[in-house]
């Protein structure tokens, strides 16, 4: 009666750092393995995948985990392949899955990534209808106009995804839809950090419900600042969120993990069917 849900933002995978040698790349892959055989999820939301073969090989050290998408989003220059990629991977089947990627406008015109979705198949029938996303970092923030430049492409990417789980709405009219479930690298919080973000308010006003919110601050820190002090602008904070529709679950929880491996955290949630 229950679907554990778990996502990861692992750094750079694999390698955990940018063009990362195969001495780096086997190190991560071997401890991401080891993590996911421990947390055996039914639903796996990943960011910051730079190759998908490498992908796959840690997916099926995890019995019954499958693939069902990876997006292949550009870059804005040259329209080359993206550095960091999202995923859906599942113990469930999917009835479909793809990706979309931002449509930039002439407000945004350098509007990036997008989202991973599938409607997988829940245990008790009818469709969990699921995205991954990684939202615009927090990189060039530091003048006011950057901010600004970061919360508006934020608020325009909340904006479009909602405008496809509507267009889902009306696709999958005769299926039975059970619940929503948005989760990933959000790049902001709810604790008023970045003042100018409303992702977490856009979300909850079209009806979602935020998993961390009976959860004191000091225990949802899924993000940890640059072990450098010369290098850390941030210190630890929320960036990463499971967000709920009509689908009830257990309060989200940090999974303890090797600074190594990542700078985010896992995090889990038990849905309840």
């Amino acid at each position: 009666d229950s679907v554990k849900a778990v996502s990861w933002n692992i750094e750079w995978f694999p390698g955990g750092y940018p063009n990362a040698d195969e001495r780096a790349q086997s190190r991560q892959r071997r401890g991401v393995e080891k993590t996911l055989k421990k947390i055996s999820p039914d639903i796996f939301l990943a960011q910051e995948i730079t190759d998908r073969a490498n992908f796959e090989k840690v997916i099926k050290s995890v019995p019954g985990l499958k693939l069902h998408v990876i997006s292949t989003f550009k870059n804005s220059v040259g329209r080359n392949l993206a550095p960091q990629q999202v995923a859906i991977a599942s113990k469930l089947p999917a009835h479909s899955a793809w990706f979309e990627s931002f449509e930039p406008h002439k407000d945004l015109p350098s509007l990036r990534r997008g989202y991973a979705f599938a409607a997988l198949r829940a245990p008790s029938g009818g469709l969990i209808m699921t995205y991954c996303v990684h939202l615009k970092s927090n990189r060039g923030s530091n003048t006011p106009e950057g901010e600004k430049n970061v919360a508006d492409t934020r608020k325009e990417s909340v904006r479009q995804i909602l405008a496809h789980q509507k267009a889902m709405k009306e696709k999958f009219a005769d299926e039975k839809i059970i619940g929503w479930l948005i989760g990933g690298d959000f790049n902001t919080n709810h604790d008023g950090q970045f003042p100018l973000c409303t992702v977490l308010a856009d979300f909850e006003t079209a009806g979602f419900e935020n998993t961390w919110s009976t959860v004191d601050k000091k225990d949802r820190q899924t993000w940890r600042s640059d072990p450098n002090p010369e290098h850390r602008r941030f210190q630890p904070t929320t960036f990463d969120y499971f967000m709920l529709q009509e689908l009830q679950s257990s309060p989200a929880k940090l999974i303890e993990i090797d600074r190594a491996l990542s700078d985010h955290f896992p995090l889990q949630i038990e849905l309840q069917l």
